[in-house]
């Protein structure tokens, strides 16, 4: 078994036993792997996006080699949807983004559920859920230029892991870490901030099992928009994702190259989930 995707496996085991999955007939209606993103819109008009890691095939190329290309490209709506939400425990990124789409699909219909245990917190900016100060160490993996800033008026100790660094625009002034500082930078972070793309490249529960210092984990980007409960048991404190508001306007941008920008402006809203039972224990041993 491979530890790597223990969260993805418990997510998918979540939607599987549901009896309110179960009890509908859900299929995927319309399935594009775009520049940027990947989407999935399911019959019941929900939808779910995630990240194409486009910059880790081994060689995006016009005519790729088996391991670089999409299998069954053309006919994934021929599958049903609990086949395409395995897909997010491939090793082949790109079969990875279908399945983690697949899956935050079938977690919107899981969280809009009157009886989920997991309401949205606030509609925004994760780093208003959390507190931090200036003696606090930020350990951020994947550069999140909107939060760079912000964080650094607060502490001087922001270090930033990414593998593209071109993704920090030139105002920007942080020093991109590389990617073998994992294991040294996370275990001194008290504020850990990680993207939802480590779901797609199954770097996520390793990082966790890092984290052993962390006050706050905060896992965000549209990818991060699952059912919490597998991440929560691990240490995460606050997940930031996204709400489709109009599924047929997202596909249609995700199939025109749209950003992130695009979509929180025409089909989407920023929702953040706070872990209240550990903001309940904190406070428990505050009082101690």
């Amino acid at each position: 078994m491979n530890e790597r995707t223990f969260i993805t496996k418990e997510l998918i085991e979540i939607i599987r036993e549901s009896r309110l999955i179960n009890r509908l007939n859900i299929t995927p209606k319309d399935v594009r792997i775009g520049v940027f993103y990947t989407g999935i819109v399911l019959n019941t008009g929900h939808a779910g996006m995630s990240y194409t890691p486009v910059q880790e095939i081994p060689e995006a190329v016009c005519c790729p080699r088996s391991h670089a290309k999409m299998p069954q490209a053309g006919d994934l709506l021929k599958f049903p949807i609990d086949v395409l939400m395995e897909y997010a425990l491939d090793d082949n990124v790109l079969k990875a983004a279908v399945g983690t789409a697949a899956i935050n699909a079938l977690s919107a219909i899981l969280l809009e559920d009157d009886h989920c245990p997991y309401k949205p917190s606030a509609y925004g900016n994760a780093l208003d859920l959390i507190q931090i100060s200036g003696d606090d160490t930020v350990v951020m993996v994947g550069a999140f230029p909107p939060f760079i800033k912000r964080i650094q008026e607060v502490t001087g100790k922001l270090f930033v892991i990414e593998k593209n660094p071109r993704v920090v625009g030139k105002g920007d002034m942080v020093e991109i870490e590389p990617e073998d500082r994992l294991q040294d930078l996370i275990p001194r972070g008290d504020i850990l901030i990680v993207t939802g793309v480590t779901l797609v490249n199954h770097t996520l529960e390793p990082i966790l099992e890092l984290a052993k210092k962390a006050r706050d984990i905060v896992v965000v980007g549209p990818t991060a928009s699952v059912y919490p409960e597998p991440l929560f048991k691990r240490g995460v404190t606050v997940l930031g994702g996204v709400k489709i508001t109009n599924a047929m306007k997202m596909i249609h941008l995700i199939g025109e190259a749209g950003s992130g920008y695009d979509f929180f402006e025409k089909c989407a809203e920023k929702i953040v989930i706070r872990n209240e039972t550990h903001l309940r224990r904190t406070k428990d041993e505050r009082r101690m």
